[in-house]
C-alpha cells in the first residue's frame, strides 16, 4: 500500500488554540482523509511545542510549574481536535521522552558530521518569539509582532554551519527535489537565500525549561530547533520501523510566519546528516479577522469551540476551510459565518438533499441526462486536479457550482410536476439528481464526515421512513 506523511506545525503551547490553528489543522485533515479514501496508508502528525522562557514565564504567572502549565494546554488543542473530528493518528509533545532522546540522536549525528561548532554571539532577542532579532526587524525599536523591546544579550552559543549547505538547498527548491506551494512562498525562500542567511545559532546559556544540548551541560537546545525535529522523533528517528516506512514527509502544512524555518533551516539540518528531505511544503497564508490581526487586547480572538458551539463540527469545518484560499492572505468576517452558513448550507446542499430526497423514494433508478452527466464529468476531473494540488477552498467551489448545477436542473425539469401527471421523464431526472447527490457525498466526506455519514445512511434506507433528513437546520 502507498503510503502518505502529513503534518502540521506543531503548535506553541502558550495558550489555547484559536481559529488560525485549526485552519492549518483542517487542511491536513481533510487532506489526510482524502488520501485514506485514494487508499493510501496515511500518518498525520500534530502537537504542540512546549519548551522555552515564554513558556516558563507564563507558567510561573499562573503559579504552575512549566510542565503543569504544558499538559493543561496540549490537552486544550487535543479536546478541540477532537470535537472538530480531526482525526490525527499521533499527537506529539516536546516534552515527551519519545522526542528527547530522538532529539539528543539528532544532534548527536549533527556534532558528529562538524556542522556544530561554538562562538561568541551579541544579539537582541525577543521573548515572544523566541528568537533573536536583527536591527531592520525593529519597528521604532520594538519587535513587530509583541510591540515590545527586544532584550540585548551577549553569550557563547553553538552554531550551525548553514552556509555549506544554502547551494544545495537553493539547487533543490530551484529542481523542486524540495517542492515549496504556491509560487509566492517558494520565491520568498528563493529571496532569503539570494539576500544571504547568516549561520543561527542551535543552544541559548542558562535557558532552564528546555532540552538539554548532550555535549554541553551549560547549554540547552534552542526552542525552535529541537521542535523542527518532531517530524522525525514521532516516527522514532532514525532507526525505528515508522521512521523507515514513512519518512520523508509527502507533506509539511505550515504558516508563512515560520517558512524561513521549514524552506532552509530544517532542510539544512536534514542535509547535514545524510536524511532525506520532505517532499513538499505548503505554506498557507495569514489571515486578520475583521480586517485585523488577531489579538486578545482587541478581542477579535475566535475560540473554535464557541464555533462549533454555535454550527456544529462539520459546519465549523466547512466555514473556516470556505474563506479564502489556503495559498493567499485573508480576512474571516465573523459576523459572515451565519450568512455563508444559511447560504451554502442550509439553503444549498441540505435544500437540494431535501428536494431530491423528498420526491425520490427510492434510489434503485435508471437513465441520467446526458447534459449533467457531462457537467458532472468536468467537475469530477477539477475537483479531483485541485485536491491533488491541496486547494481544498478551490475544491469546495467545484462542489458548489454543482450544487448549483443540479438546483437549477430541478427548476427546470418540475420534477413535481411530472410525478403529478405520472410523465415517463420522471425516472431519468429523479435518478440523475440521485446520482448527483451521491457524487456530492464522496466529494463533501473529507471536509464535513459526519454529515455526509449522515446523508449516505438516509439514502442508503430511502423510502424507509417519514423523518426529513434536515442536515443544516436554517439559523
Amino acid at each position: 500500500m502507498e503510503k502518505f506523511y502529513i503534518t502540521t506545525p506543531i503548535y506553541y503551547a502558550t495558550d489555547r488554540p484559536h481559529i488560525g490553528h485549526a485552519f492549518a489543522t483542517l487542511h491536513a485533515d481533510v487532506i489526510s482523509r482524502h488520501k485514506k479514501l485514494q487508499g493510501k496508508e496515511v500518518f498525520f502528525l500534530t502537537g504542540t511545542d512546549e519548551h522555552g522562557v515564554k513558556i516558563a514565564e507564563k507558567a510561573a504567572e499562573e503559579n504552575k510549574t512549566p510542565q503543569e502549565y504544558v499538559d493543561e494546554t496540549s490537552s486544550h488543542y487535543k479536546e478541540v481536535w477532537n470535537v472538530l473530528n480531526i482525526n490525527f493518528s499521533d499527537f506529539i509533545r516536546t516534552t515527551d521522552p519519545k522526542h528527547k532522546e530522538g532529539v539528543f540522536k539528532f544532534i548527536k549525528k549533527l556534532f558528529d558530521s562538524g556542522a556544530i561548532y561554538k562562538d561568541k554571539y551579541k544579539g537582541l532577542y525577543c521573548i515572544g518569539c523566541e528568537r533573536f532579532l536583527a536591527e531592520k526587524d525593529l519597528i521604532n525599536g520594538l519587535c513587530p509582532n509583541h510591540l515590545r523591546p527586544p532584550q540585548k544579550i551577549s553569550e557563547e552559543n553553538y552554531f550551525f554551519d548553514l552556509q555549506k549547505y544554502l547551494p544545495e538547498i537553493r539547487r533543490k527548491i530551484k529542481t523542486e527535489e524540495l517542492k515549496i506551494s504556491p509560487a509566492s512562498r517558494r520565491n520568498e525562500t528563493l529571496g532569503f537565500i539570494e539576500a544571504g542567511i547568516d549561520n543561527f545559532s542551535i543552544t541559548r546559556e542558562k535557558v532552564k525549561w528546555g532540552i538539554p544540548f548532550p555535549e554541553d551541560e551549560n547549554q540547552t537546545i534552542y526552542v525552535w530547533v529541537e521542535a523542527l525535529m518532531n517530524y522525525v522523533t514521532a516516527l522514532d528517528f532514525p532507526d525505528g520501523e515508522k521512521y523507515k516506512k514513512f519518512w520523508p514527509a509527502d507533506l509539511h502544512i505550515i504558516g508563512a510566519e515560520i517558512n524561513k524555518f521549514h524552506t532552509v533551516f530544517w532542510p539544512a539540518m536534514l542535509l547535514a546528516i545524510n536524511e532525506p528531505l520532505p517532499k513538499e511544503i505548503f505554506i498557507h497564508g495569514l489571515f486578520t479577522v475583521n480586517g485585523q490581526k488577531m489579538s486578545k487586547s482587541l478581542g477579535n480572538v475566535i475560540d473554535p469551540l464557541a464555533l462549533i458551539e454555535k454550527f456544529g463540527p462539520d459546519a465549523s469545518r466547512y466555514l473556516l476551510l470556505s474563506q479564502f484560499p489556503a495559498s493567499e492572505h485573508g480576512d474571516i468576517k465573523e459576523e459572515q459565518f451565519i450568512k455563508k452558513y444559511n447560504a451554502d448550507l442550509a439553503n444549498g446542499i441540505g435544500n437540494l438533499f431535501e428536494r431530491v430526497l423528498t420526491m425520490a423514494k427510492s434510489a434503485d433508478l435508471r437513465g441520467k441526462d446526458a447534459e449533467i452527466l457531462a457537467f458532472y464529468q468536468k467537475i469530477q476531473d477539477d475537483y479531483s486536479q485541485k485536491m491533488n494540488n491541496y486547494q481544498l477552498y478551490e475544491a469546495l467551489a467545484a462542489v458548489f457550482s454543482f450544487v448549483k448545477k443540479l438546483d437549477q436542473y430541478i427548476n427546470t425539469t418540475e420534477p413535481w410536476r411530472l410525478i403529478q401527471n405520472k410523465n415517463p421523464e420522471t425516472e431519468k431526472i429523479l435518478n440523475t439528481l440521485i446520482f448527483g447527490i451521491k457524487n456530492i457525498i464522496v466529494w463533501l466526506k473529507p471536509f464535513m464526515p459526519k454529515k455526509m455519514e449522515k446523508a449516505e445512511n438516509y439514502l442508503e434506507n430511502l423510502g424507509q421512513s417519514s423523518e426529513k433528513l434536515n442536515l443544516f437546520p436554517r439559523i
